[in-house]
């Protein structure tokens, strides 16, 4: 009888312990704010007044391959640039689409720091060769 007692316990502590994990939310301490602009490629010079979109996708596991769904679309203001938050503990990509224009960059969450900032070229379609 004290064995079944003791195997209740242990079990109902188990659960407890894996529902508490389950519903895990980020750390504040991996939240960061990062500043993205995008910039012309081949002036180097902000998209001022463009109103670009950004497309923020996450790294998650797939079968055969990684997947990267969106999880966040974002409008440059009118200096070209938006502030995002992001978890650091995570991967993602970044996509800059308009009409005729592309551009994207990888983002390691490990290696950026709050508030830093990362520039997205924009690259025009019908000038790519």
């Amino acid at each position: 009888m004290k064995l079944f007692k003791t195997q209740i316990i242990f079990g109902i502590s188990i659960i407890v312990l894996f529902l508490s994990n389950c519903d895990r939310k980020p750390n504040s301490e991996d939240r960061i704010t990062i500043t993205v602009n995008s910039i012309e490629r081949e002036t180097e010079k902000p998209r001022k007044n463009a109103f670009d979109t950004i497309e923020l996708r996450i790294e998650s596991f797939g079968f055969p391959k990684k997947e990267f769904p969106m999880i966040a679309q974002y409008i440059t203001d009118s200096l070209g640039s938006v502030k995002i938050k992001i978890d650091r503990t995570e991967k993602y990509i970044l996509i800059l689409r308009a009409p005729y224009i592309y551009g994207g960059e990888d983002l390691i969450g490990e290696e950026l720091k709050d508030g830093q900032t990362v520039t997205i070229d924009a690259i025009h379609l019908d000038k790519k060769k």
